[in-house]
């Protein structure tokens, strides 16, 4: 691209757009509609490429800067009533590839907006076009993760994003522990154990082993009380010590917790506990 005809497709897409703007802000203006009508005249992408002269990421460089002043404008009170439509139905047909709009727009759409599905809306197209790019999946999960707590619809992002090559190592530690916010404590287990043994460093060595250590803990526990409340319902009492559990055939062997420690028992209410140190830094009720 030369300079001259980049600056042309500059100032036909200013041009173009500037226009359309102002003539639909006055229609919208005399007809008594919200300020943010006259984005509703912003033509779609397939008809921005056809007038671009063969520049349509040019112009949609232009569109997105126009969008961030747009957007920041909080005088315009009913600017986001149109939001997916310049991001989603103008930004990305113009450049499908460019990453950039994809996440901002998802920030508006999802900090600003509050409209969290119309966020991922977005990401899920910009995956399509670009499945190459992890930090589109990653965006996607950490939405459901921090702000919906929809943990499955994270673990699924965010396996997305670590099978692509590139993405970073904490990605696979955030999908382990989604299994865990499910609820899922042998699945989560078996993630950040399979991270603890592949572990290249002494700090990703340490974060998992916590992460392990407690879980052993948890999924022992809660396997050792299903035994205790079977061995109630068949003997009509609890079992005197844990060891009765094997003689009775509901566990192949008593285990010991991760320390090497043997778990606690109490035979007057069936209840097992550890009295080792957990190692990860928050409250739990064991």
């Amino acid at each position: 691209m030369t300079p001259r005809a980049a600056v042309s497709a500059l100032v036909l897409g200013t041009s173009a757009l500037t226009a359309g703007i102002s003539s639909a802000g006055l229609e919208a203006s005399r007809a008594g509609r919200g300020q943010a009508a006259q984005v509703l005249y912003l033509p779609s992408g397939e008809y921005l490429r056809i007038v671009s002269l063969g520049f349509p990421e040019l112009l949609a460089d232009v569109i997105y800067i126009w969008s961030i002043q747009y957007y920041s404008n909080y005088e315009v009170e009913d600017r986001f009533r149109y939001l997916e439509h310049v991001y989603g139905n103008v930004i990305s047909e113009l450049d499908p590839r460019y990453i950039d709009p994809y996440l901002v727009g998802s920030l508006i759409m999802s900090v600003e907006a509050k409209d969290h599905e119309m966020a991922l809306r977005l990401l899920e197209k910009g995956m399509d076009a670009n499945p190459e790019e992890w930090i589109l999946p990653f965006e996607a999960g950490f939405t459901c993760f921090q702000i919906l707590k929809d943990y499955r619809r994270a673990a699924a992002y965010f396996e997305r994003a670590m099978d692509i090559p590139g993405a970073p190592p904490p990605i696979r530690r955030m999908y382990a522990e989604m299994f865990n916010r499910i609820g899922d404590k042998q699945a989560s287990l078996a993630h950040w154990r399979n991270i603890y043994e592949s572990a290249d460093n002494d700090h990703v060595k340490d974060i998992s082993w916590r992460h392990v250590h407690d879980l052993t803990i948890e999924c022992d526990i809660e396997a050792l009380t299903d035994a205790v409340e079977s061995y109630r319902a068949r003997e009509g009492r609890p079992p005197r010590e844990l060891e009765d559990l094997r003689r009775s055939g509901l566990i192949a062997m008593v285990p010991v917790d991760p320390d090497g420690e043997e778990y606690v028992y109490d035979s007057a209410t069936g209840k097992v506990s550890s009295a080792s140190r957990w190692r990860l830094y928050r409250k739990m009720d064991r």
